[in-house]
């Protein structure tokens, strides 16, 4: 065994020893780099919460470079840049997770509508599918294309009457009735300006719907988006005006939404990622009216160089939110901040959650759809509560 294995060897039983004896845990990896340096008292610079665990690809990003006299502050740092917490109690003491299907096309959406039924979208095909879960297969639901341009759905959601609302990076807004036919609902904002390729969408409890746009106009124009230059934007459609407004902009890659509501059902704060940010934020605004919002912050963050993708809140006000990259799902309590738990899912990619209505069963979907059965039934959506 060589030194540097001997010293992890060495920290890892003394930390255990550390968890039987009662002393405050310590991040190993940050150990064995704090002694690289020369420095002392890592027991206190390496510190973590009792439960707590560390993103180590954030960890090792974080650390690579540290050295100087800032050192010891620096690890302390990048400890809490990448906390995440412990791994997320289920549902019931076994892991509930499984696996309902696997596409050739990487899977967004996911929505259980009015009818009953789970839908996904096929983003790449531009295509909307209807899940059997009992045998756990798709059924072609709706291709969508607009004078002679092939759509790129991202989100679906419950709106008024029976119909479901489609967000379309190519196509802007769109209604889908369940016998399959679609129409545009805007493909301009409230100054005539081209909508900008739409993502993920949700309704509030008063009905207004928020959509973040990480995309350039839509078609006819050039397809871009903002990964490298943040001109992404978030609007606001106001079903009661008909208005479709772009409420902020200059963000990198806005990605997954959801509104926080008071215990009287007013809608209280927006809260949305941004994908190709590596600080991994998640951007806030006070909602102050119908699709009027104020006091833009950050309401959290992931690990570092996470890639922040979709999120819905649970009946205890949990905010569930999926890492694209790490097969991670992050949990955040009322007070956002850093996750106060983690769960390690069995498949890379994840895109969106929904909860099927009225329960616990969480479905994720990404390269592939599963369900987990969580601890918590999901927030109600608007149609439910309207």
């Amino acid at each position: 065994m060589n030194i540097r294995n001997k010293l992890v060897a060495v920290l890892t039983a003394t930390t255990v020893l550390g968890f039987v004896l009662g002393f405050p845990p310590k991040y190993g990896p940050c150990k064995v780099k704090c002694r690289t340096l020369g420095l002392r008292k890592c027991f206190r610079i390496c510190r973590i919460a009792t439960g707590d665990s560390i993103a180590f690809p954030c960890w090792k990003n974080c650390s690579v470079s540290i050295n100087g006299p800032n050192a010891a502050n620096d690890l302390s740092g990048c400890i809490q840049q990448c906390r995440v917490g412990k791994t997320c109690d289920l549902a019931s003491n076994k892991t509930r997770l499984l696996k309902i299907l696997k596409e050739k096309e990487p899977l967004e959406g996911p929505l259980f509508a009015k009818d009953g039924n789970l839908y996904i979208v096929l983003y790449t095909a531009g295509e909307i599918r209807r899940v059997d879960l009992e045998n756990k297969q798709t059924i072609p639901f709706v291709n969508l294309s607009v004078d002679g341009f092939n759509g790129m759905p991202l989100g679906l959601q419950n709106g008024p009457g029976n119909n479901i609302w489609v967000t379309d990076m190519r196509l802007g807004l769109l209604k889908v009735k369940q016998n399959g036919s679609f129409e545009q609902v805007a493909t301009k904002d409230n100054q005539n300006e081209p909508l900008q390729g739409l993502n993920d969408l949700t309704f509030d409890y008063h009905g207004n719907l928020w959509i973040t746009a990480p995309y350039g106009p839509i078609a006819p124009q050039n397809f871009t988006d903002s990964e490298k230059d943040p001109f992404g934007s978030v609007y606001c459609y106001n079903m009661t005006t008909n208005e479709f407004i772009k409420l902020a902009t200059g963000f990198l890659y806005p990605n997954g939404i959801a509104v926080r509501h008071n215990s009287d059902g007013t809608p209280a704060k927006l809260i949305f990622g941004s994908f190709y940010n590596k600080t991994a934020p998640l951007w806030s605004f006070d909602i102050v009216g119908p699709c009027q919002i104020d006091n833009k912050q950050v309401w959290g963050n992931l690990p570092a160089n996470s890639y922040i993708d979709g999120m819905d809140f649970d009946e205890k006000g949990n905010l569930l939110v999926t890492d694209y990259h790490s097969s991670i799902l992050y949990v955040f309590d009322n007070n956002g901040g850093t996750p106060t738990c983690q769960l390690k899912l069995p498949f890379k990619h994840l895109t969106n959650v929904q909860f099927r209505p009225d329960s616990k069963e969480l479905y994720i979907t990404g390269d592939e759809l599963w369900k987990v059965d969580w601890k918590y039934k999901g927030m109600k959506q608007y149609w439910e509560i309207a």
